[in-house]
C-alpha cells in the first residue's frame, strides 16, 4: 500500500541542530499523517506527490524543527498583562507618568493596573504606595513587577485589603514595612501579592479562553510549536481542554502544576494524580517548585546577604519540607522542576535531588530553573548529576547592565554579578541547556531568545556593552535549546527536534538562517511558516 503523502515543503535551506555544523542535506521535506516521511532534494521529493498532496514552496527560507519555548506561562501571562505597559520606566518620574495617564484612560470604579515595571523606578521611594496614590487620584492601583514576584499598590489598595502591618504566611512573602512597621506598598510573593489582587474582578472563563486564543496564535505567528508550560493554576488545564473542544490547539503544550510552598499530602497526591491528564496537544508531565524568589526582591536565595541584608531565605520557610515534595515526585519517577535562582536556592536543589537513586534521578531529567547567579563548584553538577539547566538569556540582557548600575547587580555587588547566567560555562560540562523565556517576563518572541543567547545584547543596544559576552552560546547551540533540546528535556528526542524521518512535523521556517545570522538580522527576520503536527498554524507565504 502506498503511504499518502499530505505535504511537501521545498526550496528550503535545512537547519537541525542534531545535524554537523547545524546544516542538514536536502531542500525538501515529505509529510504524511503529520510525521516527516523523507527529506532529500526537491527533485525526489516532489516526485513522491500526488493530486491531493499540498506544495509549499518556501522560496530559500531557512526551515528547522518547531521552536519550543522552554519556560512561558501562556495563561497566567494572558491574565496578568492589563493595564499599561510599564517596560523601560526606570525612573520614578516615568513610572508615576506612565501611571497618570493610565489612570486618565481606566473609567472611574476600576482598578488602575500596570505591568513589567522595573522595580529600580521605586527602590528610593521609602513609600511608593503614597506617590502612586498621588498619580491615581485616591484610586486602587496595582503594578507588577517584571518578574511578577512583587506589586507596587497604591495606598487606597492597601485600606481596601485590610493591610496595616507586616504578617506571617507559610511561605516567605513579605509585606514589606518601615522601620515603624507601616507598608511601603510593595508586596513581595503569592500570599502576599493575593491579600490585594484577590480584590480585582477578574474576566469570566469565556474571556479568558478567547485571551488565551489570541495569545497562542500570536506565539505560533512568531514560529513556536510547543511551549514548557510552567504553571496550571486559575483553571489553566480546563481552558486547554475548552479550546480543544472548539478547534485543534497551535502549539504543543507540556504542562508542569505548582508544588507550592507549605502543600499538604493532599496538595502533593493531587498534583500526582494530575500527571495523567491530557489532551490532543497539552499533557501535564512533570511538577514544578519554587525554592526561592528572585533577586530585584531581595527572596531570592542567597549563601551571603545581598547589600540590603536580605536572600537568606527559602521561600519554604521549613526547605526540609520542599526536600520531602520533591524527593516524593522523584521517586515516583515524576520529573520535578525547580525554580531556584540565587546560589544557595541552586545548591539545595541539586543536594536534594542527589539524594535520589541515581538510575531513577536520571531517567527523570529533573530540571533547574533560572540559575541566576552560581559559584565554580557548581557548574559541573548538572552534567555529573545528570540534572537538566533551563535558562532564560533574555533576562540577562534586559535587566541587568554591564556596568552593574541595574537593581539586581547592585543587590549582589561585583563578584556574585560577574559569575550570572553562566550558560557557556554551563554547556561546556557538556550538560544539555534548554532555552526559554519565561513570558510574560521577557518576550515570548525567539528571535529575541537567539539573540541573548548569541549576542549578550539586544540588536538595539549597539552603544551598550554585551553582558557577561563570555557566557554566549554558538548559533547551533541556541537553536538546540530551542529544539533538540526542549525534546530532549520532555522525552521526546525519538518523535521531535530534528529534520528527520519519523519526527513530528512541527517546523519553523524563517527568512534569515537562525545558527549564522547577525543580531540585526535575526531581530528584523519574517517568520515565513509554521507548522505543528503537520497543520499549518502560520503562514506568510
Amino acid at each position: 500500500m502506498t503511504t499518502h503523502i499530505d505535504k511537501i515543503l521545498f526550496n528550503a535551506r535545512l537547519r537541525d541542530a542534531t545535524a554537523p555544523e547545524g546544516m542538514r542535506e536536502g531542500d525538501a521535506i515529505a509529510i504524511s499523517g503529520g510525521v516527516i516521511l523523507a527529506v532529500g532534494s526537491g527533485e525526489d521529493i516532489l516526485k513522491l506527490r500526488s493530486s491531493r498532496t499540498e506544495v509549499f514552496d518556501l522560496d530559500g527560507a531557512y526551515l528547522m524543527p518547531g521552536l519550543v519555548d522552554g519556560h512561558a506561562h501562556p495563561v497566567s501571562g494572558s491574565d496578568l498583562q492589563v493595564g499599561v505597559d510599564m517596560t523601560g520606566a526606570r525612573t520614578a518620574e516615568e513610572m508615576l507618568a506612565r501611571l497618570r495617564a493610565e489612570a486618565q484612560r481606566t473609567p472611574p470604579g476600576q482598578w488602575v493596573m500596570g505591568y513589567s515595571q522595573d522595580p529600580i523606578a521605586y527602590a528610593d521611594i521609602p513609600h511608593i504606595a503614597d506617590a502612586i496614590e498621588e498619580a491615581v487620584g485616591g484610586r486602587p492601583a496595582l503594578v507588577h513587577v517584571f518578574d511578577y514576584h512583587g506589586v507596587a499598590v497604591s495606598r487606597t489598595a492597601l485600606a481596601m485589603a485590610g493591610v496595616t502591618g507586616p504578617r506571617s504566611f507559610i511561605g516567605a512573602s513579605v509585606i514589606v514595612c518601615d522601620a515603624d512597621g507601616k507598608p511601603t506598598g510593595v508586596l513581595l510573593e503569592p500570599e502576599a501579592i493575593a491579600l490585594v489582587k484577590s480584590l480585582i474582578p477578574v474576566p469570566s472563563f469565556a474571556e479568558r479562553a478567547a485571551s488565551l486564543r489570541a495569545t497562542l496564535n500570536r506565539m505560533a505567528a512568531h514560529g513556536l510549536t510547543g511551549i514548557h508550560v510552567m504553571d496550571a493554576n486559575t483553571r489553566s488545564l480546563e481552558l486547554y481542554a475548552a479550546l480543544e473542544a472548539e478547534a485543534d490547539l497551535p502549539l504543543r503544550l507540556h504542562v508542569a502544576p505548582w508544588v507550592n510552598p507549605g502543600a499538604t499530602q493532599s496538595d502533593i497526591d493531587e498534583v500526582l494524580a494530575q500527571q495523567s491528564l491530557h489532551g490532543r496537544h497539552w499533557r501535564v508531565c512533570a511538577a514544578k517548585f519554587f525554592i526561592d524568589g528572585t533577586i530585584d526582591g531581595g527572596t531570592g536565595w542567597l549563601h551571603e546577604p545581598d547589600r540590603f541584608g536580605e536572600g537568606l531565605s527559602a521561600l519554604w520557610t521549613d526547605p526540609t519540607t520542599y526536600h520531602y515534595a520533591a524527593r516524593f515526585f522523584a521517586e515516583r519517577g515524576v520529573q520535578t522542576i525547580t525554580h531556584a535562582i540565587g546560589d544557595k536556592a541552586v545548591r539545595y536543589v541539586l543536594d536534594t535531588l542527589k539524594e535520589v537513586p541515581e538510575d531513577v534521578r536520571r531517567a527523570a531529567r529533573h530540571r533547574v530553573e533560572h540559575i541566576e547567579t552560581l559559584p565554580d563548584e557548581d557548574i559541573g553538577r548538572f552534567a555529573a548529576e545528570g540534572i537538566v539547566p533551563s535558562m532564560q538569556p533574555s533576562h540577562a540582557v534586559r535587566y541587568t547592565r554591564a556596568d552593574h548600575s541595574d537593581n539586581w547587580s547592585s543587590r549582589l555587588g561585583t563578584e556574585r554579578a560577574n559569575r550570572a547566567w553562566r550558560s557557556r560555562d554551563i554547556a561546556d560540562t557538556g550538560a544539555p541547556v534548554v532555552m526559554g523565556s519565561d513570558w510574560p517576563i521577557a518576550p515570548f518572541d525567539p528571535r529575541d531568545i537567539l539573540v541573548c543567547a548569541r549576542f549578550r545584547r539586544l540588536a538595539e543596544q549597539t552603544e551598550a556593552a554585551a553582558i557577561q559576552p563570555a557566557q554566549a552560546l554558538t548559533g547551533v547551540e541556541a537553536l538546540a535549546g530551542l529544539t533538540s533540546v526542549a525534546a530532549h528535556a520532555v522525552h521526546e528526542e525519538a518523535i521531535s527536534g530534528a529534520l528527520t524521518p519519523g519526527m513530528r512535523a512541527d517546523l519553523t521556517a524563517m527568512s534569515v538562517d537562525p545558527i549564522t545570522a547577525s543580531a540585526d538580522a535575526l531581530t528584523s527576520a519574517r517568520f515565513i511558516f509554521t507548522m505543528m503536527d503537520g497543520r499549518v498554524t502560520h503562514s506568510a507565504l
